[in-house]
């Protein structure tokens, strides 16, 4: 009985050890965005990743600059 308890548990924390490395990952990039992104990529990302409100188009939370990010990657008329 000893192995088959310990199977069962390997297999419910594999499930909860991808999420943490998941949401590891997530607050690195987070991280880094606040370190070396302007502030208004690194706000978008945040809330987009970071809270509770999902992950669907849309649900982004009012007051976010998404003018700056959309101006960032405009083409440049001197781009070539």
């Amino acid at each position: 009985m000893g192995s088959v308890d310990a199977a069962e548990a390997v297999d419910a924390a594999e499930p909860l050890a991808r999420r943490l490395v998941e949401g590891l990952a997530t607050a690195l990039q987070a991280s880094l965005l606040v370190r070396h992104s302007p502030a208004a990529v690194a706000d978008a990302f945040c809330a987009s990743r970071l809270d509770e409100r999902g992950l669907a188009f849309g649900t982004l939370p009012a007051g976010l600059d998404l003018a700056a990010i959309q101006e960032r990657h405009a083409p440049r008329p001197d781009a070539h």
